[in-house]
């Protein structure tokens, strides 16, 4: 998106959030540079100042940005803070910090949902679910896959979504007002096998930090399954624990 359709359902400061949250998500906008003003804002998309407002509002809420006294909104982050809080940080080691980093939509299927996805989410085995598929590239290079599955009839407009470029979380929060209460998570060491090993480009029995996560929404629903598979060269756990 570059620019706003002033036709569309969509809100327009959900569609300036979502450009202004490329421009920080594909480099555009680095950390430390200034997001322009509510005025330039205003003079460049033809929006009222209640949209403008609303759209920083949001990125700053999302920790994308930071108003600063007498410099103005700066980006702080190039990563949404709005995901379930965790104990656990997956950190990166040995990257280039200037790497940008990008995410991108492998695969985005309607299948039935595998026992063990219904199992966890409260299904019936015969339930559609959607099953995203995404792997996160810095300088072209894979570093890790996801793979998000979620009850079709629950999120229907999942599927007429760029998420190589929108959030996925505030896409979530923004149209059916999820708001993530706790997650579960285990955590296993593995090695890769052929299929992870051609969409990670590695080579199989590569070793791999395998994370499964049930998120659950503020009525205690399990709403949201998800693998996720780091490459284990490039990651490492930490782990902060109350004593």
């Amino acid at each position: 998106m570059t620019t706003l359709d002033f036709d569309s359902r969509e809100q327009l400061y959900y569609q300036l959030y979502n450009l202004l949250f490329q421009k920080i998500t594909d480099g555009s906008l680095k950390i430390g540079d200034l997001i322009p003003s509510e005025s330039e804002i205003i003079e460049r998309y033809g929006v009222s100042r209640a949209t403008a407002r609303k759209s920083m509002e949001m990125l700053s809420n999302n920790g994308f940005v930071k108003k600063k006294r007498g410099i103005g909104t700066v980006v702080i982050s190039n990563r949404p803070n709005n995901s379930p809080q965790k104990v656990i940080k997956y950190s990166r080691k040995n990257l280039n910090e200037g790497v940008i980093p990008v995410k991108k939509v492998i695969d985005l299927s309607i299948i039935k949902a595998p026992e063990e996805v219904a199992k966890a989410l409260n299904l019936a085995n015969n339930i559609d679910v959607y099953r995203l598929t995404r792997v996160r590239y810095g300088d072209n290079k894979p570093y890790y896959l996801e793979i998000n599955y979620y009850e079709r009839a629950f999120v229907p407009e999942l599927e007429n979504r760029d998420l190589s470029k929108e959030s996925l979380r505030v896409f979530l929060s923004q149209n059916y007002n999820i708001n993530w209460k706790y997650t579960n998570q285990k955590i296993y060491s593995i090695v890769s096998n052929e299929e992870i090993s051609n969409i990670l480009e590695i080579e199989v029995g590569t070793p791999l930090l395998y994370i499964k996560r049930v998120s659950y929404d503020n009525q205690d629903t399990p709403r949201e399954y998800l693998d996720s598979y780091y490459i284990a060269e490039y990651y490492n756990l930490e782990i902060d624990m109350a004593i």
